[in-house]
């Protein structure tokens, strides 16, 4: 049965967050898979695809929440690597290892075994934004980067703990200037407006509070310190709460507030769910209860939202915009490309995110990348264009990537069909957009068939012109939406 269209303080809450069931009606096929890979990773390859559809959704998402085999031995090999190593995705610099870092995680996510859980990654990232620009220390933010991936499906309260005491915040959010007889608010404001209440339920007091109690909190530039003489030891209030607090305490009593959950889950939702209208408390009112019942379990959160009604409805199906890492990757997850990391990191050497809008360890402020159609401008449109235009045509582009979608065609069309304008089109509007039917309009799709299919209607169409017709497809609208 398919939830209704109503607006969203009309559904109930029961009725949105149950488990959906496929039917004769709503059937479990291509367009729910591809919406699930769009949300819970970064695309789906054909195969990918394919098997998902035959698995059925509950074996998909349970894939998806605990990984494939293998991935602990890829992440080991992952974190590994570093400006020692003798791999080229980090080759020797004669400037730093900026443009490596950035390469490291984007290799990493375009060929983890594991996509949701690097997917939730990226999502912490921008949640705890923390950027190179000032901590200009790439290992330390590698490092952050290898602490966000180790809680990113886990627990929230050590998660938050531990980022407390990450070198890398607290270079950002001035730890060491901390101090007894000065205590410094910033990372205090922080945990309390961005990364666990919201404006509207703490006080200034409570951040001054909260200051004095991180204070001593500091970074010898490689790890945490904790430094007894520049440490407020006196009682604080904070939140209503008496005591002798440390940054300890801080973590438990902020996730001790009913506001805490319900501020996390909704980020989530509109991570997982949807970016228009903005749903009501009473909407999320049980995922916050499941939240904190849970001990702000992550994964079970997560699990809620994919297997939900609301998930797969109209609610969520295509609300979202792709972020220029999620356009970038699920191209290329789609069509198979190849890359051969570059030796040359000069700062000319072009990265494949390069102009659209998010550098990699480089969040605009503290509030991160603000998403949705900030995505969308005329700069980073006509970026996307460029970027598209190179991955179809196959060039050695950013990071030596390279296409082959004639063989992709050849591999994946079925003989019987044969590789015509028709069976070629239908294949790549599956592949890349996994539409539902009647989504896409028929006078576009006859444009594209009419294209291919001049000069051999009858038999594979000329290479160049089935990577424009990739490049057509990739300028569609409906191939900017999640």
């Amino acid at each position: 049965m398919r939830l209704s269209l109503a607006s969203l303080d009309r559904i109930d809450p029961a009725e949105a967050w149950a488990p959906w069931e496929p039917s004769a009606g709503d059937p479990w096929d291509r367009k729910w898979a591809g919406h699930l890979y769009r949300r819970a990773g970064f695309g789906a390859s054909w195969p990918e695809l394919q098997e998902a559809v035959a698995n059925g959704p509950t074996t998909t998402i349970g894939r998806l929440l605990t990984g494939h085999g293998g991935q602990d031995e890829f992440d080991q090999l992952m974190d590994e690597l570093g400006p020692d190593s003798n791999s080229p995705v980090f080759a020797p610099t004669p400037f730093g290892s900026e443009a490596q870092l950035q390469t490291w995680w984007f290799h990493r996510m375009l060929y983890t075994r594991h996509p949701l859980r690097e997917r939730m990654v990226l999502f912490w990232h921008n949640h705890f934004a923390t950027s190179l620009l000032k901590v200009r220390q790439p290992a330390l933010m590698k490092q952050q980067n290898i602490l966000i991936r180790r809680h990113a499906l886990g627990k929230f309260s050590p998660f938050l703990l531990e980022m407390s005491r990450d070198p890398a915040m607290l270079v950002w959010l001035d730890g060491n200037s901390n101090s007894k007889d000065k205590p410094n608010e910033n990372y205090a404001r922080e945990v309390l407006e961005l990364f666990t209440l919201g404006v509207g339920h703490y006080s200034e007091t409570d951040i001054r509070e909260a200051a004095r109690a991180f204070t001593g909190w500091h970074t010898n530039g490689q790890g945490f310190t904790f430094n007894r003489f520049e440490h407020d030891d006196d009682p604080k209030t904070v939140l209503g709460q008496t005591g002798r607090w440390d940054g300890d305490d801080v973590v438990r009593i902020v996730l001790e507030q009913p506001a805490a959950a319900r501020f996390l889950v909704r980020k989530l939702y509109r991570e997982l769910i949807s970016e228009g209208t903005p749903p009501p408390d009473a909407l999320l009112e049980p995922l916050a209860s499941q939240f904190r019942d849970s001990g702000y379990d992550i994964a079970a959160l997560v699990g809620t939202m994919l297997h939900s009604r609301l998930f797969f409805s109209d609610h969520a199906y295509r609300q979202r915009i792709k972020s220029p890492v999620e356009y970038v990757l699920g191209l290329l997850r789609s069509m198979e490309a190849k890359t051969t990391p570059p030796t040359d990191y000069s700062p000319t050497q072009q990265q494949p995110l390069d102009g659209l809008g998010q550098a990699l360890f480089a969040p605009p402020n503290v509030k991160g990348w603000a998403g949705g159609e900030a995505w969308l401008n005329s700069a980073t449109l006509l970026a996307r264009h460029n970027l598209a235009w190179k991955i179809a045509q196959g060039t050695r582009g950013p990071l030596g990537i390279t296409t082959q979608p004639g063989a992709l065609i050849r591999k994946h069309v079925a003989r019987d069909s044969g590789p015509n304008a028709e069976a070629v089109v239908d294949f790549l509007l599956a592949l890349l957009l996994q539409p539902a039917t009647g989504e896409i309009d028929s006078q576009a799709r006859r444009k594209l068939v009419d294209f291919l299919a001049q000069g051999k209607p009858k038999s594979m169409p000329p290479e160049h012109r089935v990577r424009e017709t990739i490049h057509a497809i990739l300028l569609m609208p409906e191939y900017q939406l999640s």
